[in-house]
């Protein structure tokens, strides 16, 4: 991306963008367990869980490794070999040193709490600026972007824009983009919303064009839909 998003997204097509997708997400949003909650903890313990991990295998282990760890003073606390065994089921055993860490981090540093702010939270050990990012506006309400590989791809096709670095998703130019398309309210909603149509409808493979709401707006809708 070479321009800036005011010269890449004209306003009406952003407005059309979130408009469509918050209507669709009304009626087909996913359900998972760290939605329901409040707790910046247990949210922030999802989004690290979720990390290259699919959300149907988290939501079967979740509420059991939620009650084994279910605070930052019981993450500090536990054994090393308690958080093995409570990731075991996801395969992430291996996370246990940097989660107790951070665990850790969160009672020595914020008095048990868990920072606001996307700076402080990427400063805790295994936080990156995905998790801090999704940490910020899903458990503090900030009204901030969620950008990983598949939101890219979303908006990509949509607005036929591309990145010309070798990680997109480490591109300035994308999160800037990225934050630009945000409504005014209900961040929260519009980033469930973008990210749940990535994984339901605009597909890495075999999309469903098709059923699509934005089809007839999409750059990349043409492509799929031709005939073979």
């Amino acid at each position: 991306m070479s321009a800036e998003p005011e010269a890449v997204i004209a306003r009406d097509e952003g407005a059309y963008f979130r408009r469509t997708l918050l209507r669709w997400y009304r009626f087909s949003a996913r359900h998972f367990p760290w939605r329901e909650t409040d707790d910046p903890y247990l949210i922030l313990l999802s989004e690290v869980l979720l990390q290259r991990t699919q959300a149907p295998q988290v939501k079967d282990n979740y509420k059991t490794i939620a009650a084994a760890l279910p605070t930052p003073s019981a993450l500090a606390k536990a054994p090393l070999a308690a958080i093995e065994e409570a990731l075991g089921p996801l395969g992430l055993a291996k996370r246990a040193v940097t989660l107790k860490r951070m665990g850790e981090e969160l009672v020595a540093r914020h008095e048990g709490g868990v920072p606001s702010g996307v700076s402080d939270l990427m400063s805790l050990p295994g936080v990156g600026r995905y998790i801090a990012a999704a940490t910020a506006v899903f458990a503090a309400g900030s009204r901030v972007a969620v950008v990983d590989a598949n939101v890219i791809r979303v908006l990509s096709r949509f607005f036929g824009v591309s990145s010309d670095k070798k990680r997109p998703r480490d591109d300035p130019m994308v999160w800037r983009l990225a934050q630009s398309l945000l409504p005014r309210s209900r961040a929260a909603d519009y980033n469930w919303a973008l990210i749940d149509f990535a994984a339901l409808v605009c597909r890495a493979r075999a999309p469903l064009c098709a059923e699509c709401p934005l089809r007839r707006r999409c750059r990349a809708a043409p492509q799929f839909l031709r005939t073979p």
